[in-house]
């Protein structure tokens, strides 16, 4: 055991990291703080469903409004609000609904307060549409006058004189005039204390349990690990030339030019294919199935191709209408290819370099260079970089590495007999 404890060490420190991680980064996401509270009343007496108030396709309509239900002005800072946790209650005759101050914290919402209280008051409008007949409230137009002296005319929603001003004013708001807040029934700091202590106890009984029970199975292999390097074909580390030359020289193989192609056009196909990943708009996607297949096969000198081509025929043939094309995103492409090939190239295939493959890849390429041209592009800030780009890495870290791995080890004794790789990397499977 002590031998087996001796070479599983990495595996059982990621587990618990990534558990921790994630004991920390759940509640973090989606346990309430305070929240931002607002009691209403209609002035009709409207029967409607509480499930209406949180609904995402209400709550997106009010992000997508240009203009202001009750007040008729322009809006621009709706869409910014990020909503993840939204709850809505009949309290005796009036209605009550409950949001989280986070969703007013995005660095383009300049006064949070202000953007609260429209945002909550036209949803509350807009659920009331769906329950009215239009016709009986139309819509008014009023001339304002800006602050140079001209005046300009603004429409009103006429829907917007079903909401009781006054009982609005009285109930929802403090003395200063701000929305009010509620503290929720489990603090989130102590959520996020008991979801780090329960993510650190079961990262170390996996660790440990995964890390003995799969050691014993791969313990044969353990021992002959000696006899897989020679450091003429197959190398225990990328610091050899030999090593760079047998890379290079995989550029002239026609035969793994051709597997390498046909692995590069599975990967293209493969972005047609997005999974939706729970983290906002990032999806998961299985080009890293065929990509470290390829990097396996060809190294670090055609893994550098491989990675353009990936990212640059991929948006022109998939994705261009998704934003302007962006460097950034082929250097990860490149660097993730080059980081599969260092771990996998002319060596013994090992969970424990699928892990550190993934490792660097996940934080280097995809939170760092990936985060920063997502940022670049799309504008997010670094709050989306950290609460949303982070945990996604952090949660499929260990997935993507076992999917790896059943690939590399399903690929390569396959690939072995076909004199694609060397016959010893097939004997050299292993768990660490």
């Amino acid at each position: 055991m002590g031998k087996i404890l001796k070479k599983g060490w990495f595996v059982i420190v990621v587990l618990i990291i990534t558990f921790t991680a994630l004991g920390f980064f759940i509640p973090w996401t989606f346990c309430k703080g305070s929240g931002r509270v607002i009691n209403f009343k209609y002035t009709t007496k409207l029967d409607i469903k509480l499930d209406d108030f949180t609904s995402d396709k209400n709550i997106n309509k009010v992000k997508e409004l240009e203009y202001s239900y009750y007040t008729g002005n322009s809006v621009s800072t709706y869409k910014y609000v990020n909503i993840k946790k939204i709850e809505a209650y009949e309290v005796d005759d009036h209605y009550q609904i409950i949001v989280n101050v986070d969703a007013f914290d995005d660095s383009n919402i300049k006064s949070k307060e202000s953007t609260a209280k429209g945002f909550m008051r036209n949803l509350t409008l807009i659920v009331a549409e769906s329950y009215i007949n239009l016709d009986e409230y139309p819509d008014k137009v009023e001339t304002k006058t800006a602050k140079d002296g001209t005046t300009y005319d603004v429409t009103i929603k006429g829907v917007s004189e079903l909401f009781d001003v006054d009982f609005y004013e009285n109930n929802s708001l403090d003395a200063a005039g701000n929305l009010l807040t509620k503290e929720s029934k489990y603090k989130k700091n102590d959520m996020i204390i008991l979801g780090i202590i329960i993510g650190a106890s079961v990262g170390i009984v996996i660790g440990f349990v995964v890390v003995i029970v799969l050691g014993y199975k791969f313990s044969d292999k353990l021992d002959r690990e000696e006899e897989i390097f020679d450091n003429e074909t197959v190398f225990k580390t990328p610091f050899h030339k030999l090593y760079w030359v047998l890379s290079s020289k995989e550029l002239k193989s026609v035969k793994k030019m051709v597997i390498i192609a046909l692995l590069l056009a599975l990967t293209l196909v493969s972005k047609l294919l997005v999974l939706p990943s729970g983290f906002g708009t990032l999806g998961f996607r299985f080009g890293l199935i065929f990509l470290s297949a390829a990097a396996m096969i060809g190294g670090p000198i055609p893994a550098l191709i491989i990675g353009a081509l990936s990212d640059i025929l991929g948006f022109f043939l998939f994705e261009s209408g998704s934003g302007p094309f962006n460097p950034i995103f082929t250097l990860s492409a490149m660097l993730t290819c080059f980081i599969y090939a260092l771990c996998f190239y002319r060596t013994n295939i090992s969970f424990t370099k699928c892990l550190i493959a993934r490792i660097l890849v996940n934080f280097i390429c995809n939170f760092l260079i990936e985060g920063t041209g997502q940022m670049i592009v799309y504008g997010y800030g670094y709050k989306w970089l950290f609460l949303t780009s982070l945990p996604k890495q952090v949660a499929y870290l260990i997935p993507q590495s076992i999917i790896i791995y059943i690939v590399l080890i399903t690929v390569a004794p396959i690939a072995a007999d076909t004199n694609f790789i060397d016959e010893k990397i097939k004997r050299g499977i292993s768990l660490f």
